[in-house]
C-alpha cells in the first residue's frame, strides 16, 4: 500500500487538532455535486485511562461497497464508547458512555462534510449522564407567525441507572450547550421512567410530522412480563408546551403502552427504517425484525404481546453476542443491515432480504483488538443537508 506526501502532510494536520485518520484502501474520485452516502459509525466499548491514544470512534466510508476496510480512525474524549448517533440537520456526531465514570456527552461536528470527516468534540457535562443507552435527536419546527418556521432541536438520552432511577433527559440546542456556556439551563427536562430501566431509546414517526413516538426498550419494567418496548407519546407537550420542569414525574409521562417480546430477553440496541416499514432489535444471538412499526406500536390497548415477524441467527450468521444494529434505510439503495459483535468483536454486513440462518453477504471484519459497541448508519441519496 502506497502512502503520498499529501497524507502525511494531512496526518501531521489532523494530529494538531485532535483527530487522527487512517487512509483510506482504496483509492476513490473527488467527490462533487450530489453523492451517495453510506457512513456506518462505530462506537468501541474499549477504555484505558492508561492509554490516551486509543481510537474509539471508526467510521466505514463507504460501507456497502465490496468490504468494510475504508475506515477513518477517531479520538473521542468518550470513556468507553457507547451509543452513537448522527443527524444530518444538526451536522453533527453525538456519543456518549456506558461507564459510571463518565458524565458527558460528545458533540462532534463535522471538519469536512463532503468526506464526513469528524472535526474537534465538545462535551455537554452531567452528572445524570452516566450508563447511557441511547441517544435519538428531536427537531421541532415552530411556526413564528407570518413570518415563517424556525427549528427547536433536542438531544435526547435514556440513562440505566437501576429501577426508580433512570432517566429520560432532554437537551435543546445541544450545540450551544457545549462547555456549559451562557448560563442557560444544561437539561430542559428529565423525565422519570419509572421502574421501566432502559436498554435503548428510539423515536418513530407518527401521523404529525412535528411529533414522535418515544420507543423505550428494556428488560425489567417492575412487571414479570418480560423484555419489551415502553411507547411514550406527547413528546412535543413535555418539551414544547409545558414549562421547563427540573423533573417529570413517571406518572405525568407515562407509557400509553408496552409491548413485550414472547419469549426474547437480554435486548440491544434498535434500528427503525421507515422507508422499509422495518424496525430491527438484538436479543440474545439474533437479531429480531418486526414489520409495520408505526401499527405495531400504536393502538388503543395499554400492553400487547407479540412475536418477530422474522429473526436472523444461527451457525452461519457467525453471530455469538450482537449488540449494534443499522438498517439502510433508503428507498432504491438500502439492501443491507449491519449488526456489532460483542463476543467475536465483529462487525457484519446481511442482506436485508435474507433471514433465518444466512451467511454475511461478505466476511465479518474485526479491527484490531478493539471491541465494536453501538453502531449508526448514516445512509442518504445524496449528501445535500
Amino acid at each position: 500500500m502506497k502512502f503520498s506526501f499529501k497524507y502525511y502532510i494531512n496526518l501531521f494536520f489532523v494530529s494538531l487538532i485532535g483527530f487522527t485518520s487512517c487512509k483510506k484502501l482504496d483509492d476513490e474520485p473527488v467527490r462533487t455535486g450530489a453523492t451517495l452516502i453510506s457512513r456506518l459509525y462505530v462506537s468501541f466499548s474499549d477504555y484505558d485511562q492508561n492509554n490516551s491514544s486509543l481510537k474509539n470512534m471508526m467510521i466505514i466510508d463507504p460501507a456497502d461497497t465490496n468490504n468494510l476496510d475504508n475506515i477513518y480512525q477517531y479520538l473521542s474524549p468518550t470513556k468507553g464508547g457507547g451509543p452513537i448517533h448522527f443527524d444530518a440537520s444538526a451536522r453533527a456526531i453525538f456519543q456518549a458512555s456506558l461507564t459510571p465514570q463518565d458524565t458527558f456527552l460528545q458533540v462532534i461536528p463535522f471538519a469536512n462534510e463532503i468526506y464526513g470527516i469528524p472535526g474537534n468534540a465538545g462535551a455537554i457535562g452531567y452528572r445524570g449522564f452516566t450508563n447511557v443507552r441511547g441517544l435519538a435527536y428531536y427537531t421541532y419546527a415552530q411556526q413564528n407567525g407570518n413570518s415563517g418556521s424556525s427549528a427547536i432541536p433536542f438531544l435526547l438520552a435514556v440513562t440505566n441507572r437501576g429501577a426508580g432511577n433512570s432517566m429520560l433527559y432532554a437537551i435543546s440546542t445541544p450545540s450551544g450547550k457545549v462547555g456549559s456556556k451562557g448560563g442557560a439551563p444544561i437539561i430542559d427536562k428529565q423525565i422519570s421512567l419509572g421502574n421501566v430501566v432502559p436498554t435503548s431509546l428510539t423515536l418513530l414517526n407518527s401521523n404529525d410530522s412535528n411529533e414522535k413516538l418515544v420507543l423505550v426498550g428494556f428488560d425489567n419494567d417492575g412487571t414479570n412480563n418480560g423484555s419489551g418496548f415502553a411507547v411514550y407519546s406527547g413528546l412535543r407537550q413535555q418539551l414544547i408546551d409545558q414549562a421547563r420542569d427540573t423533573i417529570v414525574s413517571k406518572e405525568r409521562f407515562a407509557p400509553m403502552m408496552k409491548v413485550y417480546l414472547k419469549g426474547k430477553t437480554g435486548l440491544g440496541s434498535v434500528s427503525y427504517a421507515p422507508n422499509k416499514g422495518l424496525l430491527a432489535v438484538t436479543s440474545g444471538k439474533e437479531v429480531l425484525f418486526f414489520k409495520d412499526p408505526k401499527t405495531l406500536f400504536s393502538g388503543t390497548t395499554d400492553k400487547k404481546d407479540i412475536e418477530p415477524d422474522y429473526v436472523v441467527g444461527g451457525t452461519n450468521t457467525g453471530l455469538e453476542k450482537p449488540w449494534g444494529v443499522a438498517i439502510d434505510d433508503r428507498t432504491e439503495e438500502g439492501k443491507f443491515f449491519y449488526v456489532s459483535d460483542l463476543t467475536n468483536r465483529t462487525i457484519s454486513r446481511f442482506s436485508l432480504v435474507g433471514e433465518g440462518d444466512i451467511k454475511p453477504d461478505i466476511a465479518a471484519k474485526t479491527y484490531g483488538s478493539l471491541t465494536p459497541n453501538y453502531i449508526f448508519l448514516d445512509a442518504r441519496a445524496a449528501n445535500i443537508f
